[in-house]
């Protein structure tokens, strides 16, 4: 399901002014605290979080590392999820980003900043070489929205903030994520006939 353009646009927008509104709230006392996912510290997963921006300017930049074409956000994610190993090696190289995020604010908004700038003087449709196949910007953007949406309500439950995102984000976030899940699990679900499992995870 291709998310639209300006849409997906607006939502890494905002998604991005609520990632800084976030993090600037954060107590200096709570960078190297649990983070709320996995073994993650608050600073691990703010510099987790800031790839939603990083792998855009990688990729835009990248040659093609395979001859597949991903048609949309939702195939992307099915194929990072084919792999057994995917949330070890996210846990890693949080770590790694981690260590080098000294100043995870004044950082957070020069990366924020430049990338926005990026995005905006990058046709839609232009090739993004991600490490799973090639895609076009608009739908690899739609995939940032959801890992922004998704870890900055990580980050706002680990430092007692509220746990909010603009409409506009959470709707691509919820529309990506949609596409993963069985479309007749969540109508009953969501119109109360049955509940999820308690330990339901589209992400895993």
């Amino acid at each position: 399901m291709l998310q639209h353009p300006a849409a997906v646009r607006d939502a890494f927008e905002q998604g991005a002014i609520t990632f800084l509104d976030v993090l600037r709230a954060v107590p200096s006392d709570q960078w190297d605290k649990p983070g709320a996912l996995g073994t993650m510290t608050t600073r691990e997963l703010a510099a987790h979080t800031l790839r939603a921006f990083v792998t855009i300017e990688g990729y835009l930049v990248a040659e093609p590392q395979t001859d597949r074409v991903l048609a949309d956000a939702g195939e992307y994610y099915i194929a990072a999820l084919s792999d057994p190993n995917v949330h070890d090696g996210v846990a890693n190289r949080a770590r790694q980003a981690g260590r080098q995020l000294i100043d995870p604010v004044g950082e957070a908004e020069v990366t924020v900043a430049r990338v926005l700038a990026l995005v905006a003087a990058t046709a839609n449709d232009d090739p993004v070489n991600t490490f799973l196949g090639q895609m076009t910007l608009s739908e690899y953007l739609a995939t940032r929205v959801v890992e922004l949406g998704v870890h900055t309500l990580d980050l706002a439950r680990a430092t007692d903030q509220p746990a909010e995102l603009h409409s506009d984000t959470a709707g691509v976030v919820l529309s990506v994520l949609t596409q993963l899940a069985s479309p007749t699990q969540l109508i009953l679900a969501f119109t109360g006939r049955q509940s999820l499992p308690a330990d339901y995870n589209l992400l895993r």
